[in-house]
């Protein structure tokens, strides 16, 4: 991970407020997602909320109409940091910090 990509990830998040998911990385290149298919698994994607941006690095997978997101410190081998909610939106696709469920 390059300087930029660790200062992305440590910018605070703002809790309950919808990100803007900007682009998905997958196999080196990145582009817009098209498909809440492309959430599950490992993932890496990058949000944005105004002038905050965020580095998303986790495990996903499908809950009914969204993906269920969890962030890993490090990697996706690393332990969990927070939990997402991604779903379609207006213009493309909207994850939000949401508090994980015990």
């Amino acid at each position: 991970m390059d300087q930029s990509s660790s200062t992305t990830r440590s910018e605070a998040v703002i809790s309950g407020q919808d990100y803007a998911v900007d682009e998905i990385v997958h196999a080196g290149s990145s582009r817009a997602p098209s498909s809440l298919d492309e959430f599950c698994g490992d993932v890496c994607f990058q949000v944005s909320h105004g002038p905050h941006r965020h580095e998303v690095v986790g495990v996903g997978n499908l809950t009914g109409d969204i993906a269920l997101v969890h962030e890993k410190m490090g990697d996706a081998g690393g332990r969990d940091v927070r939990v997402w909610h991604v779903a379609p939106g207006a213009d493309g696709f909207l994850a939000r910090h949401v508090p994980p469920t015990g």
